[in-house]
Parts: C-alpha cells; sequence; structure tokens
C-alpha cells in the first residue's frame, strides 16, 4: 500500500511514530464497529486530507492483516467508506472542486449535506445507523479541548462516537505527512493560505508573503502557532475546525468541520 510503504521508507522517526499511533486508532474503530456504520467527515482541508490516507492505509492494513482481502484489490487500498461533506454556501470553490476530485480518484460514496450541522446530523443518524464518525480534529484546534482519540459526542447531540486518529498532530507533523506521501492537496495551500474557512473570513497568511500579491506554500510557514494567522477572529469554527466540536458540548460535535484548517 503506497501510503504505508512512503512513511516507512521515506518519513522520519517522529512522523512514523505519529502514524503508527494515527493508523492504530483507525484500525481499533475497525474492530470495534460494524463497517457500514462508521462514517467519515470530509471538508477537503489539509487535515481532513491527512485523515483519508491515514484511513486508506489502516483499512488496507486491517483487512490485509486478518486475511479477509486481496493486497491488490483497489477497493481494499482505497476504503470505500461512507463520506459527508456538510457544504456551505460561502465555500472557496477551489474546495469543493478539491472534494469532489477526490471523492472521484478513491471511489468514495459521498453525500453531500447542505442544512445546518446539527440537523444534517440528526437525518444522517436517523437515516443510516452510524456508531461513528472518523474526524480531522488536532489538539490546538479552538474546539479540541478535552478530546481524546476516541470521544463520545457532546451532551443534546445525536449520540455516536467521535474518532480523532490525528489528535496529537502538530502543523508541520501534517505537511510532513503530505510531502511524504505525495499526495494531492487543496491547491489554495499552494497560495499562501495556511488555514481555510470561508471566503468571508479566510486571507493568504502575511508570513508566507514573497512581494506585493505573491506568497509562499504552506508547508513553508515555519511556526505552526501562525497557522491561523489569514483568519479573521470571529471565525474560530469553520474549515478545519468542521469536523468536532469542544467536550463541553456547546458547539457541537462537528462544529470544527465548519473550520478546515
Amino acid at each position: 500500500m503506497e501510503i504505508d510503504a512512503a512513511v516507512r521508507t521515506s518519513g522520519g522517526p517522529a512522523l512514523r511514530a505519529k502514524y503508527d499511533r494515527a493508523v492504530y486508532a483507525v484500525k481499533r474503530a475497525f474492530a470495534l464497529y460494524p463497517f457500514e456504520e462508521i462514517a467519515f467527515s470530509f471538508n477537503g482541508g489539509k487535515d481532513s486530507t491527512v485523515l483519508l490516507h491515514v484511513l486508506r492505509a489502516g483499512y488496507y492494513l486491517h483487512r490485509t492483516s486478518s486475511g479477509n482481502g486481496d493486497q491488490t484489490d483497489r477497493t481494499i487500498q482505497n476504503c470505500p467508506m461512507r463520506t459527508h461533506y456538510f457544504e456551505d454556501p460561502a465555500e472557496f470553490p477551489e474546495i469543493t472542486s478539491f472534494i469532489y476530485d477526490t471523492v472521484s480518484t478513491y471511489g468514495l460514496p459521498l453525500e453531500v449535506i447542505r442544512t445546518d450541522f446539527k440537523s444534517g446530523l440528526e437525518a444522517l443518524l436517523k437515516e443510516k445507523p452510524t456508531k461513528a464518525i472518523f474526524l480531522g480534529t488536532r489538539n490546538g484546534d479552538p474546539n479540541a479541548v478535552g478530546q481524546e482519540q476516541f470521544t463520545p459526542s457532546s451532551p443534546g447531540w445525536p449520540p455516536f462516537m467521535r474518532v480523532n486518529p490525528i489528535l496529537d498532530w502538530s502543523y508541520r507533523d501534517v505537511w510532513d505527512f503530505l510531502l511524504t506521501c505525495k499526495v494531492k492537496y487543496c491547491c489554495l495551500y499552494d497560495q499562501g493560505y495556511t488555514s481555510i474557512g470561508s471566503i468571508h473570513d479566510t486571507v493568504p497568511n502575511a508570513r508566507l508573503s514573497d512581494g506585493p500579491g505573491v506568497f509562499k506554500q504552506a508547508y513553508m510557514l515555519s511556526d505552526g502557532t501562525l497557522e491561523r494567522a489569514g483568519r479573521a477572529k470571529k471565525a474560530s469554527g469553520r474549515k478545519e475546525n468542521k469536523s468536532v466540536a469542544s467536550s463541553a458540548g456547546s458547539a457541537g460535535p462537528l462544529q470544527r468541520h465548519r473550520s478546515r484548517l
């Protein structure tokens, strides 16, 4: 499997350790829950893109290690998990295009949800039994406080398990993985965007300015604490934050999906 091979042959020891912990969480979720009752919340951001490929690797390793899959089977390598995209009217068109291209490339069964998050989630869980949802939450996200790799949904929201395989990944870990594995990511990250929200609250990161109107790629940001420097202060909950809410429950379990990061 190309992701696993890339990390093991080209990744440094720190990345391999983070990757192994993330894959372990994925394999554990597959062991705990029926595959048809697990979903993936995909929003096209860098964290969500990392999670997609960690899921692919974890699914492949889970299936092949248990003797339930042919190693050359494209379905086994692509993890055909229920994939949900909570689309926003103020979405960057580049994000939307990347999402559709990606799900087509990997054969993901996509469902686009265009209602508000709580209503969409309630309808989704009512229509399709869902015990767990994979999310790209990372420590340091505005609403990741108190979360662990496996965290129940917040009070007042439909019950399911939030699975956060890359919770302990840093900004640098994310880019090390994407560049090591040589996978596609949204083109906005090559235009100076380091944290992507809506078209109304996101601009290129000034720390990556390379002259008037010219910006370096997101992976060239040396200080990960400045990841959200291009985001409006009141917009702490859009894209890479579009996957999970704080453990306090006031924002709901999928608020982070509103902030791609």
